[in-house]
């Protein structure tokens, strides 16, 4: 069974997004990741897709596409991160599988790599 939200791991207040946002930020094939350390031991996550860039059932589409290609990538890891990812125009047009490997790629490059560090030092 795939990995699922809940309602303690969103991020949903505005204070929440600001936060995260403060800290470290990466940029790849139209997504943009903010992520910060956090106390609970978990992901907390939140996605942000601008008015901008479409009406709500463009952006809708596009906000469960990217919820669902976390779920996917992050099924297998409990690290202790806020993470907000904020879509970009490039991604508004862009089939399903782009948005994955944007998502992975992006998770690869900040969050997850120093999970692979700490699991390879005992």
């Amino acid at each position: 069974m795939p990995y699922a939200y809940r309602k303690s791991e969103r991020l949903k207040k505005n204070s929440d997004f600001t936060a995260v946002m403060k800290g470290k930020r990466l940029s790849f094939d139209g997504l943009s990741l903010f992520y910060a350390d956090n106390e609970i031991g978990t992901f907390r996550v939140g996605i942000s897709v601008g008015k901008k860039l479409a009406k709500a059932a463009k952006r809708n589409r596009l906000r469960r596409q990217i919820r669902t290609s976390i779920m996917k990538a992050l099924e297998q890891y409990s690290l202790g991160y806020d993470l907000v990812f904020v879509a970009r125009r490039e991604l508004l047009y862009a089939d399903y599988d782009r948005i994955r490997k944007a998502v992975e790629n992006i998770l690869l490059r900040s969050v997850l790599r120093t999970r692979r560090r700490e699991s390879a030092n005992p």
